[in-house]
């Protein structure tokens, strides 16, 4: 593991029991191989969602798919990421900013859309803001393979396609395809009624792969961002773009990202989305 990438974990190190201080020397070398960032300037919603466009314009699916394979083998989990976040980038309709649908907070906040999940940079940054930023994203995107347990937002689908592009193009093994199968596999497994929670307890618990349940969840949260698991009343992004009052899940202790919050098992695999992402890799029905 190189050292930025150590130092960028300890960063946000839960347990301070042990943990060390970090050093600027450790900071400075962690930013110079590209861990850690300096806080951001301040962009309108308008500027960020025209650089997502030249972003997204610069991406191959096929590699978004490959990378996502290739981390299952590999636990590679910053090649994960991308997949949730292309789809749901790419699903992103042009808008104007959508206010809260609180009153108060409606006249107060001017950075926040609510229906992108877009937050402005603070153009004065304060020492909250100065300990997330950018870094947090990127703690994200190597701890779980993706944002807050799938919970994607603009800022984070921007700054995770900007670092894919800085990734060399891999290629999935035999055995990330196998992977992938039997990850699949287990939605059979399931009776109708079953949830998400459900199927990351099958996966886990059938040892397919090296991983972890906070993993399992960000991987099925981007399944559904995709349409892969996805259900009609609750479908993919590019099929209905759910603003974030639309997103919560039905249950307070369901803890997946929408729309696989609201797929039960009776819901299946969408073969078609699976085959939009994949290609011609996996079986389809």
């Amino acid at each position: 593991m190189d050292a930025g990438l150590k130092t960028l974990l300890s960063l946000y190190k839960f347990s301070t029991h042990g943990k060390k201080p970090i050093s600027e020397e450790e900071i400075a070398l962690a930013k110079k191989e590209g861990y850690l960032f300096d806080y951001p300037k301040h962009e309108s919603h308008s500027d960020t969602l025209n650089r997502l466009t030249g972003v997204l314009a610069q991406i191959d699916p096929k590699d978004i798919a490959n990378a996502f394979l290739f981390s299952l083998s590999t636990r590679r989990l910053e090649y994960r990421s991308a997949l949730g976040s292309y789809y749901y980038a790419k699903a992103v309709p042009n808008h104007e900013v959508m206010k809260s649908h609180n009153e108060f907070l409606a006249a107060h906040e001017t950075d926040r859309c609510y229906l992108c999940g877009w937050i402005g940079w603070a153009e004065k940054p304060n020492n909250l803001d100065l300990q997330y930023g950018l870094n947090f994203l990127n703690y994200e995107r190597y701890k779980d393979g993706g944002s807050s347990i799938g919970r994607i937002h603009l800022e984070y689908a921007l700054f995770d396609l900007e670092q894919f592009l800085k990734l060399p193009k891999v290629l999935p093994a035999k055995k990330d395809i196998e992977i992938m199968k039997k990850i699949l596999s287990c939605v059979d497994r399931l009776d109708d009624q079953d949830k998400a929670g459900k199927l990351r307890e099958t996966i886990t618990k059938a040892k397919i792969f090296k991983s972890n349940k906070d993993e399992v969840s960000v991987l099925l949260g981007e399944l559904g961002i995709c349409g892969i698991l996805a259900s009609k009343n609750a479908p993919s992004y590019d099929v209905f773009f759910a603003d974030e009052y639309q997103r919560a899940p039905v249950e307070s202790k369901n803890d997946f990202a929408y729309p696989v919050n609201r797929w039960h098992a009776k819901d299946g695999i969408n073969y078609k989305k699976l085959k939009e992402v994949f290609g011609d890799i996996f079986q389809t029905r």
